[in-house]
């Protein structure tokens, strides 16, 4: 059950969605808001300048520091604004906080007594990437304890789901999590493998667990790439939501073949639980 919720912000576009799609999930859930904003330390070091000051024989910015802190922390506190005012708006009980830190890091701290992270699809450097997911993202759902939420939508959409398993440790505990969605909210899960025969009988060990469970269900083998297969599943049957386990393989296997968990979270037509 879903009482207190993590929501980041970096004064982005990107961010206020994520924002506006938690403040909605809270006022469903008679959840309550905690608005995080982190002032990036690395920003406050400012090597850069220096080095470039130094190649140059010029004298270093004159309190660069002071000015960046000054600028970034005007930022957070209108980002933590704008959070506070949906809240209030929708009778959400909402708390803000302005932290300095290594950014992946304090948000990972912070979810510690969360029942979910949720994160906007992108950034402020959200430009640069083309839509992908930034190593923010990346990072604090390779490491949260807590569930992680990534949306590039204003609101929740329809009430099934996909739950995409493939048998590892992450996924049953995504397939766990799916359940305890589906019985609390009425809500239909499809469940989704893609493989061949390895496919078939990790969907069959998934259906053996949920034989004790009354949900409403729907079970699906497919074949080819899993992360085309999950998103484009995830369309077809107009799913509010994608459950999966997060990163089920080491990094050094996802750079080499690639991730679904990364494909899924960039294209899906949905936002993207994701579960460890």
């Amino acid at each position: 059950m879903i009482k207190r919720i993590l929501v980041t912000t970096d004064g982005s576009e990107s961010a206020a969605i994520g924002v506006r799609y938690a403040v909605a999930l809270a006022a469903k859930q008679n959840a309550s808001i905690l608005a995080l904003y982190v002032v990036d330390i690395k920003l406050l070091e400012g090597p850069f300048l220096r080095d470039l000051s130094a190649s140059l024989g010029a004298a270093p910015y004159v309190n660069y520091q002071g000015n960046i802190a000054l600028l970034l922390d005007e930022r957070g506190k209108a980002a933590l604004e704008y959070a506070s005012k949906l809240c209030e708006e929708k009778g959400v009980l909402c708390e803000t906080t302005l932290e300095t830190g290594i950014v992946p890091r304090v948000i990972v701290e912070k979810g510690e007594l969360a029942d979910i992270i949720i994160l906007g699809r992108g950034g402020e450097h959200n430009d640069f990437l083309e839509g992908l997911i930034g190593s923010t993202t990346e990072a604090v759902a390779r490491r949260a304890s807590a569930p992680v939420l990534v949306t590039g939508r204003d609101i929740p959409g329809a009430d099934r789901f996909v739950l995409a398993y493939d048998g590892s440790t992450h996924a049953k505990q995504a397939l766990k999590a799916g359940v305890a969605m589906a019985e609390q909210g009425a809500r239909k899960m499809c469940l989704l493998a893609v493989g061949d025969e390895d496919a078939q009988k990790v969907l069959a060990e998934a259906q053996e667990y949920l034989q004790s469970h009354e949900i409403d269900l729907e079970c699906v083998c497919r074949t080819g790439d899993p992360g085309e297969v999950i998103t484009e599943y995830a369309r077809e049957c107009d799913a509010g939501l994608i459950v999966m386990g997060a990163y089920g393989h080491s990094k050094l296997r996802e750079l080499v073949l690639g991730s679904a968990t990364s494909y899924a979270v960039n294209h899906a037509p949905c936002p993207v639980l994701l579960v460890r």
